[in-house]
């Protein structure tokens, strides 16, 4: 999977059921962290709180609007100008 960049906004697609479909931007890659191959640290795009978010050992609900998550669980949103300029660019070709 490519490594995304902070700003890169995501949807959350895995991982704790309540949580799929979140929007979140990424704040950090961390890369291989606590026992995570590739791991993101995100905040909630809207500043709402995860439904469910592990904290140690408990299942926490509604208690922050950051976390760490597997770069699995995240799917890039593509801005819709962006899928333009690729259309115009092939267009031109």
């Amino acid at each position: 999977m490519s490594i995304l960049k902070p700003g890169t906004r995501c949807v959350i697609v895995a991982g704790c059921k309540e949580n799929i479909g979140l929007l979140v931007q990424v704040i950090q890659r961390l890369g291989p962290y606590e026992g995570r191959s590739d791991a993101y640290y995100v905040r909630t795009i809207s500043g709402r709180k995860f439904h469910q978010l592990w904290m140690g050992n408990e299942l926490q609900r509604g208690s922050s609007d950051e976390c760490v998550t597997d770069r699995h669980k995240l799917r890039p949103i593509i801005e819709l100008i962006d899928q333009v300029k690729e259309i115009q660019a092939e267009d031109v070709q």
